[in-house]
Order: structure tokens, then C-alpha cells, then sequence
């Protein structure tokens, strides 16, 4: 009897288990449904289960529907435009342990990187996200130093933060270092807030030494001299130099000359103000 009772309840839990796997599918097919309607991309495996979002913003999704990624647990790769979601609205990112790619674009309700931290990622992107801006008016320092509460992602490999936020200090570059000691690659905007100066130094840009980065990426660096790329020279690791200057347009060559001189089989890349498109590495390296 004790037999067929063990039976029975072993029955009983596989069946709830079909059940719960059921449901579970049902709401993926339901929030992919809900995406693609609004016309977000979405990739899947063979499984059927999706594992790449990306959402251009328009249509805008509601904090409610940005809730739901939450519910596709297969996640590893998200990209959003515009999201509509404030500091507090985040948790959903929580729910997802296979994510390992992120990408954040012009958003306008974040004054800070804190939503993103504790994550399982191993590439972020945060950019044009002027909410860090004009969230932090009354506070300006708190946008001049909103990297520093970006913390505990302990896979990072890449992070590529332009426009806003920004990493105007040898504090900022020093957070990143240790915070992050894997990464291999670093795109940062040197650009001071309104108002304030650029206070990265040759000193501080040395601290790259310390993370295997094999590209870095700079974006504004009106302020630097031959001695701050002295300093970079010094990153044994470097494989590429990336220079975007699109925007305010200056005369590199200085620059560019002098790391090549300390070293020349470093790549150099310089996008100015009749680029296309930010500087790309023309060839990979194995």
C-alpha cells in the first residue's frame, strides 16, 4: 500500500510539474506576443524560448510591460531604448540568470546606475541617458559622480558608457578598475558636466594598468596632452585606442602621434566631426 501511495504522489508531482511547465510557456508566448505587437525584435532558440529582446522605444512600453521581460527567463541579451522605467523599477533585470549582454539607451527616469548593479552580465551599455542629467539638477555633483554607484557585477567585461553618464575624474577611472577587474573592454566619456572641469590625469589613467583591457574607447578628450597618452602607452595589454570626437571636432594628430611614437603597433582610430559613425577597430586581433 505504502508502494502505491509513493506512486501515486510521485504521479501526482509530475503532473503538477507538466502543469507548472505549461503555464510557464504559455506567459513566455504571452510576453513575446506582447513585444512583437509593440514592435520590439526578438530572437529565440531552438526551444522556442527567447533569448535576445530589442526594443527601439516606439511605441513606448509601459513600466507594467517592461515588468513582464521578467517573465522570459531565457534572456541573455536586452536592449531598450527610451524605457520608461524609474530607479525602483528595475527588479525585473533580478529575475533573469542567464542574462549577460545589456543595453540601456536615452533614458530619461534613471538619476542613477544603481538599478543595474548585481547583475550576472558581462557586457554593459549605458548611453544618452540624460534622466542622470536633469534628475540630478538640484544635485550636480550626483551627476558629476553617478558611475560610483554602479557595483558588484562581478562577470563584467565590458562596459561602454557615452554621452551620460559621464567619467570626467581619475576617481570615476579608478572605480571602474576596481570594481570591475575583468574588463577587456572600456569606453567612457571624459566630458566634465556643465559648469565643472575634466580632472583625469596622467596618473589616474595609469590605473588601467591594473584590468586586462584590450580596447579603450575615448570620447572628449579636448583636455588631454602627450603625457596622458604617455600614460595609456604604458597599458601593456592595449591592443586598440578608439578617439570619438565627433561631436566637437579637434585636431588629434598631437595625440595620435605621440602614442604611436611610444607605441606604434597599437591601433589607433580616430571618427571626427565628418565620421559616419564612432570609431571601429578595422581588423580583430585572435
Amino acid at each position: 500500500m505504502k508502494w502505491f501511495q509513493a506512486i501515486g504522489r510521485g504521479v501526482s508531482i509530475l503532473f503538477l510539474l507538466g502543469v507548472c511547465q505549461a503555464e510557464l510557456r504559455a506567459n513566455e508566448a504571452e510576453v513575446i506576443a506582447l513585444f512583437e505587437k509593440a514592435g520590439a525584435r526578438i530572437a529565440k532558440n531552438e526551444e522556442g524560448h527567447a533569448i535576445k529582446l530589442f526594443s527601439g522605444g516606439k511605441p513606448p512600453h509601459s513600466v507594467a510591460e517592461l515588468q513582464r521581460i521578467g517573465e522570459l527567463k531565457h534572456l541573455e541579451q536586452i536592449a531598450l531604448n527610451s524605457p520608461m522605467a524609474g530607479n525602483e523599477e528595475w527588479g525585473f533585470l533580478r529575475e533573469l540568470p542567464a542574462l549577460k549582454v545589456l543595453t540601456i539607451w536615452h533614458c530619461k527616469t534613471i538619476s542613477s546606475l544603481a538599478p543595474f548593479s548585481g547583475l550576472p552580465i558581462e557586457s554593459l551599455t549605458v548611453g544618452g541617458s540624460m534622466g542622470l542629467r536633469d534628475l540630478n539638477r538640484e544635485t550636480p555633483e550626483e551627476y558629476r559622480d553617478v558611475v560610483l554607484t554602479l557595483k558588484d557585477l562581478p562577470h563584467l567585461k565590458s562596459v561602454n558608457l557615452y554621452h551620460s553618464p559621464l567619467v570626467p575624474g581619475d576617481e570615476h577611472l579608478l572605480h571602474l578598475v576596481t570594481e570591475f577587474p575583468h574588463l577587456e573592454e572600456v569606453k567612457v566619456d571624459v566630458n566634465a558636466p556643465s559648469g565643472m572641469e575634466t580632472t583625469m590625469t596622467p596618473a589616474g589613467l595609469k590605473a588601467l594598468a591594473k584590468i586586462p583591457v584590450k580596447v579603450l574607447s575615448l570620447e572628449n578628450i579636448h583636455s588631454f596632452t602627450a603625457e596622458h597618452m604617455s600614460a595609456i602607452a604604458e597599458v601593456k595589454s592595449l591592443e586598440a585606442v578608439l578617439i570619438d570626437c565627433r561631436k566637437k571636432p579637434f585636431d588629434t594628430v598631437p595625440l595620435v602621434k605621440k602614442l604611436k611614437e611610444l607605441r606604434p603597433e597599437l591601433e589607433v582610430v580616430v571618427a571626427d566631426g565628418g565620421a559616419k559613425g564612432p570609431p571601429r577597430r578595422a581588423k580583430v586581433r585572435p
